[in-house]
């Protein structure tokens, strides 16, 4: 930002931290959407059980592809948390961030499409891939907010992050059990390709460093 700018809220500032909060928005959504649709994720597992074995899953079989669907999203978000360092030094923290995009497109089309593909390893494999892009995006998305931020506003903007992540946890929650399956593809497929689309030009706005 020019000189003159750097204590005011500017579009290319609130453009910059907007799309970088959509990480903690999906983080959030991702930690509380699982429970909603149980039934009907365990209903999605029976049905693709029989089609490839002609017998109704075991009720040990069913517990246990629901407990690894609901945990390896906190695997995922552990190997990520702790990755987080490694990116930023690397890469830094604009492509860092890119590289999360990726992770969050692909989470969205193995989970999307794995009705589709009655496959429930897409489902565990999207679970365990948004875990590593929410675990990477606790680090980034901070880190970057800080950064692009005026010193006066710094501390405000910093508070989006969890905000986005208790708005996410809050929409995982509200919307019907019959319709969560359903809301959480779109979810899914759209804030990725929302993410992929601006953040390319968003990051480009703006030079990370204090201001």
């Amino acid at each position: 930002l020019e000189p003159d700018l750097r204590h005011n809220v500017t579009f290319a500032l609130m453009l910059a931290v907007g799309t970088a909060v959509i990480g903690s928005l999906q983080f959030g959504y991702n930690t509380g959407v699982i429970n909603a649709p149980q039934e009907i994720i365990e209903a999605f597992y029976n049905e693709t059980w029989f089609d490839r074995y002609g017998t109704s899953i075991t009720k040990t079989a069913l517990t246990t592809l629901w407990s690894i669907s609901v945990s390896v999203f906190s695997v995922g978000g552990i190997i990520g948390s702790f990755s987080v360092g490694l990116f930023v030094n690397r890469l830094g923290r604009k492509n860092s961030m890119l590289v999360a995009n990726i992770l969050a497109f692909l989470s969205a089309a193995c989970m999307g499409f794995s009705k589709l593909g009655g496959s429930w390893e897409m489902l565990i494999l999207g679970r365990f891939i948004v875990g590593l892009y929410s675990g990477l995006s606790t680090g980034f998305v901070p880190m970057y907010v800080g950064e692009i931020s005026p010193t006066n506003l710094r501390g405000a903007l910093g508070t989006l992050h969890q905000l986005g992540v208790v708005i996410g946890i809050l929409i995982a929650q509200v919307q019907p059990a019959t319709s969560a399956s359903k809301s959480a593809r779109r979810f899914y497929l759209l804030s990725a390709l929302l993410r992929l689309i601006t953040s390319r030009l968003t990051l480009d706005l703006l030079q990370v460093g204090c201001y």
